[in-house]
């Protein structure tokens, strides 16, 4: 069994937040640690893409949506 959970370290012990299925008391296992992904809002990302960047961006975005559109009116 392989899966991601989330922990906490407590009291020099690493605590799941949720109940994890499967595990039986005292079994062993093998962590692999690392950071939790911390989400920014959009003002803190503002002004890190260079212009180009951000119309390649906006250009895409562009395009999902009307490929969306597109996608939509055809099941209409």
């Amino acid at each position: 069994m392989t899966k991601a959970i989330e922990v906490v370290y407590e009291d020099n012990v690493l605590k799941p937040l949720e109940p994890i299925e499967g595990l039986k008391e005292h079994e062993r296992m093998v962590a692999i640690l690392s950071p939790r992904p911390v989400k920014k809002g959009l003002r803190e990302i503002a002004g890190t893409l260079t212009h180009d960047e951000a119309e390649a961006m906006q250009k895409l975005i562009d395009e999902d949506i009307e490929s969306l559109f597109k996608h939509q009116t055809n099941y209409e």
